[in-house]
């Protein structure tokens, strides 16, 4: 194909797992994005990046987990590599902006482990009747979701970043799909980690509502709201795992591209 030549792709929205490159037939009820792209072979980042922004907690983590494999996909595409090399600052930029993602997703994971031993306490609070304990569980739960709300501040930034390369033609192109993909992977992981970092008041509720009649009932309700606060936790913490994994993949994957062969 020649150069430069640009081709409208009518581009649909794709589940999460399904392969990157193969469109989807249009259902008469789904959502049609539209948009101009250079001839890339998988233009498929601009209906990952309308479904990740309206994912909450773990689906959100698989909507990103989605658009880092077709954004790893485009790295390894020529002309991404050549762009990336010819503009050594957009590069730089991407390597820090993929490094602080990864590790706002690997504390994330470590908050989420710990969220899961606070919760466990409060369910043995629980069972134990023990007010004393119950508290202690839920200051300790609510000193992690303080970091977690500190994770999303660092990063909030990244989802309003300006393009790696403002200008026109096929290397802006391409960067801006990069930088916008980045964007939209901080935005959804601050949304998710503020989402968790709201917890508190379902573990306060839940640890203190026994204590205050003292009747089964009320033991039963609190037991089942964190039953599934931990089931709840347990796809978080899954879920931030691959994310981190696949950042520092792709990060890899631009270091290696980045590197001249010997």
């Amino acid at each position: 194909m020649v150069s430069g030549f640009r081709l409208s792709f009518s581009l649909l929205s794709l589940n999460p797992g399904t392969n990157p490159c193969h469109r989807r037939r249009r259902r008469r009820d789904a959502p049609h994005h539209h948009m101009r792209s250079t001839s890339l072979p998988c233009p498929v980042l601009s209906p990952l990046l309308d479904e990740i922004r309206s994912s909450p907690d773990r689906d959100g983590f698989d909507r990103i987990y989605g658009l880092l494999a077709a954004l790893d996909d485009l790295l390894h595409l020529p002309r991404a590599r050549d762009t990336l090399r010819r503009r050594t600052a957009s590069a730089d930029r991407l390597l820090d902006d993929l490094l602080r993602l990864a590790d706002a997703h690997g504390s994330f994971r470590s908050a989420a482990i710990a969220l899961k031993q606070h919760l466990s306490e409060g369910r043995t609070a629980i069972r134990r009747r023990d007010p004393v304990r119950f508290a202690s569980a839920a200051r300790s739960h609510r000193r992690v979701e303080k970091e977690i709300a500190g994770l999303a501040s660092a990063i909030k930034d990244l989802a309003r970043s300006p393009p790696l390369a403002p200008g026109i033609g096929p290397d802006s192109e391409i960067a801006g799909i990069i930088a916008e993909a980045l964007a939209a992977t901080a935005g959804t992981s601050a949304e998710v980690f503020l989402s968790v970092s709201g917890w508190g008041s379902w573990m306060v509720w839940a640890m203190r509502r026994p204590s205050e009649k003292g009747s089964e009932e009320a033991e039963m309700v609190a037991m089942e709201k964190l039953e599934e606060m931990m089931e709840r936790n347990e796809g978080l913490e899954d879920g931030s795992g691959r994310v981190y994994r696949s950042l520092v993949n792709t990060r890899v994957t631009l270091l290696n591209m980045l590197t001249p062969s010997s």
